[in-house]
């Protein structure tokens, strides 16, 4: 079934509002080494500014994301992009690596409440049991950004230079906050809306859902994060080896969309659909027991980086609409929540997974990810029984 024009053109806006956040995230990594050659710095000090988006996000979404329930959530989605403009713009004419790790923290601020924003339009603009199937297409923007932001900024640092990468980022952000302004995305206000986070938390089912969400991202994180690491040192390859597993990863993540119909109608025709959750976490857990057979063969590994990407953007689709299902006169603040706990889960992940890989392989990160998302499928089982 076609989505109508005006669905279309929303869907576009939302899309590409995740792939420039997601984009800024993770240009970073590939372009740092110019940015502190040229600041007279170390690699270090220029990936701090990493950690400050990832500060600013996770502070933004749960601190500022309750306001897109009260002030509609097209309102604060066209301050937060108009916010990432104005940071990206910072980020392109920094003079040092402290003032980009403020201009990134800026950034983050405007993320935390733009991808929670974003989501939260998704119910309010896709047609009748055509949900799954939209906010497939808006989680396509992070394929974009992962397939883009990892090849595209390398190329563009090094054909023009690493600010005309933020350049880049800062007319698309424009370009979008342009594009909200005479959009019809919904701007309804709710008079439930939560004065704090704490306040959706007591929403039937809404810490069980976010503790599921915690599982399956420090499950990714742990894992990602040190499959670069792996093919280089474990298995002998070369860095560019590594975007091809960010690329399988991606496209995996992108072919998956075709799937999102089939959610709708699985849903539609089902007896109960909070039994997705805990089914799509036990299938998770699986994959990555085959990611730890796989690790070994650099063939078969980025075989499986695909159908991971697979995989894990039907799950993430899946906990999305979970969520959003739990407390629509409270959908803004319980997706802040989600932005909050992702990111949170990211920094958990990459300190205690370090850690662990300190002394052993990939394999056993891994197999510590299946147990998280077996935990991850127990919750979820939890969540169904109560509903």
């Amino acid at each position: 079934m076609q989505l109508p024009p005006d669905v279309v053109r929303s869907t576009i806006l939302l899309l590409t509002t995740v792939a420039i956040i997601g984009a800024n995230s993770l240009s970073l990594g590939p372009i740092a080494p110019g940015i502190a050659i040229e600041m007279n710095t170390s690699l270090t000090s220029v990936l701090t500014a990493s950690a400050a988006y990832g500060i600013g996000t996770a502070v933004s979404a749960f601190f500022l994301a309750p306001g897109i329930d009260r002030l509609g959530a097209r309102t604060c989605l066209l301050k937060a992009c108009g916010l990432l403009s104005i940071a990206f713009l910072m980020s392109a004419v920094v003079p040092g690596a402290m003032w980009l790790s403020i201009a990134q923290f800026f950034a983050g601020i405007g993320a935390g409440v733009a991808l929670p924003a974003a989501y939260t339009c998704v119910p309010a603009i896709a047609p009748e049991n055509q949900q799954n199937k939209v906010m497939g297409l808006v989680l396509t923007g992070w394929t974009i950004s992962m397939v883009a932001g990892v090849g595209l900024a390398a190329i563009i640092a090094d054909i023009l230079h690493w600010r005309a990468v933020y350049l880049l980022l800062f007319a698309i952000a424009a370009t979008v906050f342009a594009g909200i302004l005479r959009s019809r995305l919904p701007s309804r206000r709710s008079d439930r809306a939560s004065q704090n986070q704490l306040t959706a938390l007591r929403s039937p089912g809404a810490l069980l859902l976010l503790s599921v969400v915690a599982c399956y991202m420090i499950a990714f994180y742990g894992v990602y994060n040190f499959v670069g690491d792996h093919v280089v040192v474990a298995l002998g390859f070369s860095l560019s080896a590594n975007a091809w597993i960010s690329i399988g990863y991606g496209t995996g993540f992108g072919l998956a969309a075709f799937a999102d119909p089939l959610l709708d109608k699985l849903q539609h025709h089902s007896t109960s659909s909070n039994s997705l959750p805990a089914i799509a976490m036990t299938i998770l857990a699986c994959l990555y027991l085959l990611l730890a057979l796989s690790s070994g063969s650099y063939v078969t590994l980025l075989i499986c980086a695909v159908i991971w990407g697979l995989v894990n953007h039907v799950v993430l689709n899946i906990l999305l609409g979970a969520l959003n299902r739990i407390d629509p006169e409270r959908r803004g603040s319980i997706l802040g929540l989600y932005s909050c706990v992702t990111y949170l889960a990211l920094s958990i992940a990459t300190l205690g997974y370090g850690q662990v890989y300190e002394f052993s392989t990939l394999s056993f990160l891994c197999l510590l990810s299946a147990l998280f998302c077996f935990t991850g499928a127990i919750t979820a089982r939890g969540y169904q029984l109560k509903h």
